[in-house]
């Protein structure tokens, strides 16, 4: 049996900044009681109607719009030991491959187009104080200034979906 908490129990892990941090901190330790892995789950793809292709091309410029494409991966990060934990997460990011038809796998080497994105993030413990046990971690490691901030302090990303690829790239020419 084991006890959870996610980011409304720790504010710090709706950090995207803190989980990065985490992340280089772990894979940099991994041999000394430390654990990593992100396994891709698969690929997530928006196809866009005709019809509102056709609205796009009389609104812009836009000649044509590409699919957009997210690779989805679930990630943990582990400390072994008495005090051991593990916290857990979903991470996705666009990539600029179009997918095979055949397979529903990217043509090619993947090629992403955002950062990761951090959601469900959940922290377990087989200890009942598992919470305050990787706080004090965290904060020891350097990686909170303040185990007691909370959920306002870090700024939450907004639910719009990331700027597509041709979003990105009519911004960039402006």
């Amino acid at each position: 049996m084991g006890f959870t908490w996610n980011s409304e129990d720790i504010a710090f892990l709706a950090d995207p900044n803190f989980i990065d941090r985490l992340g280089h901190y772990v894979h940099n330790n991994n041999s000394n009681h430390y654990k990593f892995s992100m396994n891709v789950m698969g690929y997530q793809a928006m196809y866009y109607t005709k019809e509102f292709e056709d609205i796009v091309k009389c609104e812009s410029s836009i000649k044509v719009l590409k699919n957009e494409i997210k690779q989805v991966c679930r990630g943990i990060f582990g400390k072994n030991g008495a005090d051991g934990w593990e916290v857990t997460f979903r991470a996705e990011a666009l990539i600029r491959n179009e997918l095979n038809s055949e397979t529903n796998l990217p043509i090619g080497e993947v090629d992403y187009a955002t950062d990761l994105i951090y959601s469900n993030t959940i922290l377990f413990s087989l200890n009942e104080t598992g919470n305050k046990i990787f706080e004090r971690w965290a904060h020891n490691a350097g990686l909170i200034e303040d185990a007691t901030k909370t959920l306002e302090t870090f700024p939450q990303p907004a639910n719009d979906p990331p700027v597509s690829l041709y979003e990105e790239q009519t911004q960039l020419q402006m």
